[in-house]
C-alpha cells in the first residue's frame, strides 16, 4: 500500500464532490501524463510536492498515448478506453480523448459502500465524522441506526448535530436487559423517531435486514447512497462475540447494505492497530482513522480498492 509523506495538511484528493472531466487532443505538444497531473493538481488545490506517488507507477502514459494516436492515415481512434487506479483516483481514458478522474471517496459518496471509522480519541471526535458521513441535511435521506450496546440517545445526538429530522430515523438497539429502558425512554419521549429493541443477538441482526428491506419498501427503492447506515460499536461487539460469529455478522451487514446502494458506517472507539480490529479490516470500502497529536485531531484514509493511504490531515 502506498503512503504519502507526512508534513503537508493537505490530502491529494480531487474529483470528490464531482468526477473531473478534460478533453485531451491526441496532437497536442503536452504530453497526456501532464495533462492529468497538472489538472488533479489544480483541483486538489496542492503543489507537486503532495503527489505521492508517480504515474508512471500506475501506467505508462506515453504507451498509452500510444494506443489512443490517431492511425497512420490521420483517422481518429474514437473507440476504446481504459482505467488505472492513481493515489487513490479511478482515471479512465477513452479513444475521444474524453478524460474522467474520479476519486474512489467520491465514488462511495455517490455510490454507496460501508465505511470503518477507528481512533483512540473522544467521542465527540468520532461523532464529528459519523455526522458528515450521515450526509448533507438538505438532502432528502433515510437514516437507520444499529445500536450495540449504546442507547439510542446517542443516535439522536448524532441525528440532530447533522440538522436531519428525526422522523426519518429507524433505530434498532441491542443491550442486555435494555428493553424496560428503552421502551420507557420511547414512550415518554417526543421524539418522531422508530425504535425497535431486540432481545437477543440473532433477533438483532434480523431486525437490521429486515429494516433495510422495509425502508426500502417504503421508498420504492433507494437512489445510491440515499439510505445512512450507522453502527455503533464495533468494539463492543468485539469484545462480547467470538470471531466466527462477529464475521458472519459484519459479512451479513455490509453486504446488505451494499446491496441496496446504501452508505454505512461502524464506529470503533480505539486503535485501528488493534489485533481484534485488524482481522475484519478489509470487510470495509474505506476507513477512516484518526489520532490525537499536540496540534489538535488527525485523520487519514486508507483506500482500500486502490490500495492507498493518504497523509495525516486535521480534522
Amino acid at each position: 500500500m502506498s503512503v504519502e509523506k507526512e508534513g503537508d495538511n493537505i490530502p491529494f484528493l480531487c474529483g470528490v464532490e464531482t468526477p473531473l472531466e478534460i478533453h485531451y487532443d491526441w496532437q497536442s505538444s503536452e504530453s497526456l501524463g501532464t495533462t492529468i497531473i497538472e489538472t488533479m493538481m489544480e483541483n486538489a488545490e496542492v503543489d507537486s510536492t503532495a503527489i505521492p506517488v508517480s504515474l508512471y507507477e500506475s501506467v505508462d502514459p506515453d504507451a498509452l498515448e500510444d494506443l489512443f494516436q490517431p492511425r497512420q492515415e490521420g483517422i481518429p481512434r474514437m473507440n476504446g478506453e481504459t482505467t488505472f487506479a492513481f493515489a487513490g483516483h479511478y482515471i479512465t481514458v477513452q479513444g475521444d480523448g474524453k478524460i474522467t478522474i474520479e476519486s474512489e471517496l467520491g465514488h462511495l459518496k455517490r455510490t454507496g459502500g460501508n465505511v470503518l471509522l477507528a481512533g483512540d480519541v473522544p467521542e465527540d471526535m468520532l461523532d464529528q465524522i459519523s455526522v458528515q458521513l450521515l450526509g448533507d441535511p438538505t438532502r432528502d435521506r433515510t437514516f437507520l441506526f444499529s445500536q450495540y450496546g449504546k442507547s439510542p440517545e446517542t443516535a439522536r445526538t448524532q441525528l440532530a448535530l447533522s440538522g436531519s429530522p428525526n422522523e426519518s430515523a429507524t433505530i434498532v438497539v441491542h443491550e442486555a436487559g435494555a428493553r424496560s429502558t428503552v421502551q420507557v425512554q420511547a414512550s415518554e419521549s417526543k421524539q418522531r423517531d422508530k425504535i425497535i429493541v431486540a432481545d437477543t443477538f440473532e433477533e438483532f441482526n434480523t431486525y437490521i435486514q429486515d429494516q433495510v428491506s422495509q425502508l426500502q419498501h417504503q421508498q420504492n427503492g433507494f437512489d445510491p447512497a440515499e439510505l445512512r447506515f450507522c453502527f455503533d460499536s464495533l468494539r463492543l461487539l468485539l469484545e462480547e462475540k467470538n470471531t466466527e460469529t462477529v464475521d458472519r455478522f459484519i459479512t451479513t451487514i455490509t453486504q446488505t447494505i451494499r446491496d441496496v446502494q446504501g452508505l454505512g458506517h461502524y464506529i470503533y472507539p480505539g486503535k485501528l492497530r488493534s489485533q481484534p480490529l485488524q482481522t475484519f479490516q478489509s470487510k470495509f470500502d474505506i476507513t477512516i482513522e484518526l489520532k490525537i497529536e499536540a496540534d489538535g485531531v488527525k485523520q487519514r484514509l486508507h483506500l482500500h480498492d486502490t490500495d492507498h493511504t493518504t497523509r495525516w490531515f486535521p480534522l
